[in-house]
C-alpha cells in the first residue's frame, strides 16, 4: 500500500511529504528527516510486492542498494542509508533540488553543444564508477539526469533497474527499458551486456540534448529503419560530436566503444574557456564563534566537496560532509552541509568570496539562531 503525506517511518525519523513517481517496479517519495532536511525514499511498488517472486526481488533490491551505496561520486545521487520499514527494504537518498534534463530541453530548447558535452562528461565519469563497482545503470536518459538548481552540475539518479554484471556473460535480465535510449540487447531476455550497454544510452541521451528528438528505437533500426544523423537535424552540431553519437549508438554491441572512457575520448572537452579557481586543500579559520578546519578533497570544475570540522566550547567537536561551488567569473563561493558525520553542530548554507590570490575565503551564513560570519585561510 502506498504511503501518504504525513506518514512517519522509522519511529518518526522520516516523514513522507509526497509521492514523486512510480516506475516499473519502484515507487519514490520525497520525505523530510528529523533535522528538517529533504530526502528521497525509494522502495518496491505494490505490483512487485504482490509478485510470486517478491522475496527474491526484495533480496536483489537490498543487495543492489548496498552496492550502490559504495558508488560515491559528485555526479551520482548519494545514498544516505538503507532501512527496513514493515519488512520492506527502502533506500534513503539525497534530494536533488532542480530539474531533469528532459524538462530543461522541453522548457528551454536544445542545449548548446558545449553545455551538453559538459553534462555528458560528468555523467560519464559517474558511470565509470558504477561500472567499476560491477553494476550497469541500464536506464540512462534525460529524465534520469538532474541539474542542480543554479549550478552547471548534472547528477545521475534512478538506479531502480541497475544490475550486477559480469562482462560479456549471458544472463537472464529483467525486461524494463526506455524506448529510444535502450540498445538492442535490452530487448532480449537473455543477452550479453556490459559497459557498452550504457554507452549506447549515454550517446542516445546526447543525441536528444542537442537535437531535441528521441532517437529511433533500436529494434526498428535492427530491421532497416535509419537513424537520422544529429547533424541532419541541427547543422550547428560539430562533425566530431555527430560521429561520436553514431559510434556510441551502433546497433551491434561489438561495433560500439566497449567502455564509457573509450567513448568519452571521442568527445574530449578541448580549450575549456572556464579557468576554475583551485579549491583543493586544507583551510583553517572560524565559523561563527567556533574554530573550523575545512578539508576539500575533490574538485571537478566549479564543484567541490570534502569535510568541515567545527570545534565549539558549548557544542563540542562536530564533523560534517560538505559540498560547494565556486564561480570562476565572480569568485563567489557557496558551501553547504551534505550530512552530519559526528557531533551535533549543523552547517547552514553559506555564501562568501574567494580572495584574488586564492588564499582566503570569507562570508556570511545563516542558521536557526540567526546569521554569523566565517573566514578561512588556506594552509595546504
Amino acid at each position: 500500500m502506498a504511503w501518504v503525506s504525513g506518514q512517519q517511518l522509522q519511529g518518526g525519523k522520516y516523514t513522507i511529504e509526497q509521492e514523486l513517481g512510480e516506475g516499473g517496479f519502484g515507487i519514490t517519495y520525497r520525505a523530510r528527516d528529523n533535522y528538517g532536511r529533504s530526502v528521497v525514499i525509494k522502495t518496491l511498488n505494490d505490483q512487485v510486492q504482490r509478485h510470486s517472486d517478491f522475496a527474491k526481488f526484495q533480496q536483489d533490491f537490498l543487495n543492489e542498494a548496498i552496492k550502490l551505496a559504495k558508488c560515491s561520486h559528485p555526479h551520482i545521487v548519494q545514498i544516505h542509508e538503507v532501512i527496513n520499514e514493515d519488512s520492506l527494504w527502502c533506500i534513503v537518498m539525497q534530494y536533488i533540488d532542480g530539474e531533469n534534463l528532459a524538462s530543461r530541453v522541453e522548457n528551454q530548447g536544445v542545449l548548446p553543444e558545449a553545455e551538453a558535452l559538459r553534462y555528458i562528461h560528468q555523467i560519464g565519469e559517474a558511470l565509470t564508477v558504477v561500472h567499476n563497482n560491477g553494476l550497469l545503470h541500464r536506464d540512462i536518459k534525460p529524465q534520469n539526469i538532474m541539474l542542480r538548481s543554479g549550478k552547471s552540475e548534472a547528477v545521475l539518479i534512478d538506479f531502480g533497474i541497475a544490475r550486477q554484471f559480469s562482462p560479456n556473460l549471458t544472463q537472464k535480465h529483467t525486461e524494463y527499458l526506455s524506448s529510444g535510449f535502450a540498445p538492442i540487447e535490452q530487448y532480449e531476455e537473455r543477452a550479453k551486456r556490459g559497459a557498452y550497454t550504457d554507452v549506447y544510452a549515454l550517446a542516445a541521451t546526447l543525441y536528444s540534448l542537442v537535437t531535441g528528438e528521441v532517437p529511433t528505437m533500436a529494434p526498428l533500426r535492427a530491421i532497416g529503419t535509419s537513424l537520422v544523423e544529429p547533424k541532419n537535424i541541427s547543422s550547428h552540431i560539430s562533425d566530431q560530436v555527430n560521429q561520436a553519437i553514431l559510434r556510441g549508438m551502433e546497433v551491434k554491441p561489438e561495433n560500439r566503444p566497449q567502455s564509457i572512457q573509450e567513448w568519452l575520448a571521442l568527445i574530449l572537452l578541448e580549450n575549456n574557456p572556464a579557468n576554475f579557481p583551485e579549491m583543493l586543500g586544507t583551510w583553517l579559520g572560524k565559523f561563527g564563534s567556533g574554530q573550523a578546519t575545512l578539508s576539500i578533497t575533490h574538485q571537478k570544475e566549479d564543484y567541490f566537496d570534502g569535510t568541515l570540522i567545527h570545534k565549539h566550547f558549548w557544542n563540542g567537536t562536530a564533523k560534517v560532509a560538505i559540498e560547494g561551488n565556486v564561480n570562476h567569473e565572480t569568485n563567489i563561493v557557496e558551501i553547504k552541509e551534505i550530512r552530519i558525520i559526528s557531533g551535533y553542530w549543523r552547517l547552514a548554507e553559506n555564501q562568501g568570496s574567494l580572495s584574488s590570490d586564492g588564499k582566503t575565503i570569507s562570508g556570511i551564513g545563516k542558521d536557526s539562531q540567526g546569521s554569523y560570519k566565517w573566514a578561512l585561510q588556506r594552509i595546504v
